[in-house]
């Protein structure tokens, strides 16, 4: 791939990159690590790297690996201070806090599976057609459909429930 091809096709993709690294890793800064880390990987190795067909879903795919072995590591070094310190409840108790920060909708996207929320944050979020979604994740199109129809139904569920609590909160 040429420099002009690279920074015409792959560079204009970085919004859509971090965004979508941010869905999966669930913190702006990791993503931009994770965008940035890919970035200067494919401007070094351009030269070797032939240019594909759909490089949106190449890029994606890209941004996808980069995070599921960043959240591999992360796993890693929860079980590692689990097993240094005493007690996972201060671990635990980390974790809840950083969620109840959280928005709403972010929550409720954050606890859905992580197949479904993949999905749903590139049709939704990124506007990626279905045959493209499928390239991305690995599956056929069929199976993408089914997936989004059932994260939009989980997605309303968990949504409609949150509402409900937080009414629940302000009235009492």
């Amino acid at each position: 791939m040429k420099e002009s091809e690279f920074i015409r096709l792959v560079m204009p993709l970085r919004d859509r990159m971090f965004r979508y690294a941010q869905s999966l890793v669930l913190s702006s800064a990791e993503a931009e690590d994770v965008v940035h880390d890919l970035l200067e990987r494919m401007w070094r190795d351009r030269g070797r790297m032939e240019l594909p067909q759909h490089v949106g879903a190449f890029v994606m795919t890209a941004v996808r690996n980069r995070c599921c072995d960043l959240l591999r590591r992360r796993q890693a070094d929860v079980r590692r201070l689990a097993q240094v310190k005493a007690s996972s409840e201060r671990v635990t108790e980390s974790v809840v806090q950083r969620w109840e920060a959280r928005e709403v909708v972010r929550r409720a996207m954050a606890s859905l599976p992580e197949r479904q929320r993949e999905v749903i944050h590139l049709k939704e979020i990124e506007g990626f057609r279905t045959c493209e979604i499928a390239e991305v994740i690995g599956c056929d199109e069929a199976q993408v459909r089914v997936i989004l129809s059932r994260g939009r139904v989980a997605l309303r569920g968990i949504l409609q429930k949150l509402m409900n609590d937080e009414r629940t909160t302000k009235t009492h």
